[in-house]
């Protein structure tokens, strides 16, 4: 049981850990990295925008964050300020990108 094997065998190792990058990280993984904190891409559009939407109820405007890693899509989200139920319709690209956005009244 050496103790001076155990210590070399530790560095060598801590050795490898440290310079390992994120794309050496993901290949011993099997990752498959979908988006990377801080790369640019000019072929990729935003995960999500923030928005000023009006609702169709009180007409005050409030601002909601929308998600654009899916399709294009329906939701009801409660009013902000009169808290009534709003139907926000979300057109997005094949690219990713918000091509319209619009609300309604839930009756």
């Amino acid at each position: 049981m050496g103790r001076r094997g155990d210590k070399a065998d530790a560095a060598v190792l801590l050795a490898g850990v440290t310079t390992l990058d994120a794309a050496s990280i993901d290949a011993l993984y099997g990752l498959e990295p979908i988006f990377e904190p801080g790369s640019v891409s000019t072929d990729t559009a935003e995960l999500g925008v923030f928005v000023e939407l009006q609702c169709p109820w009180c007409g005050e405007p409030y601002g909601s964050m929308l998600d654009l890693t899916d399709a294009s899509r329906a939701y009801i989200e409660d009013c902000q300020v009169c808290c009534r139920p709003i139907e926000v319709r979300l057109e997005v690209s094949e690219r990713g990108e918000l091509d319209s956005v619009s609300t309604s009244r839930v009756d």
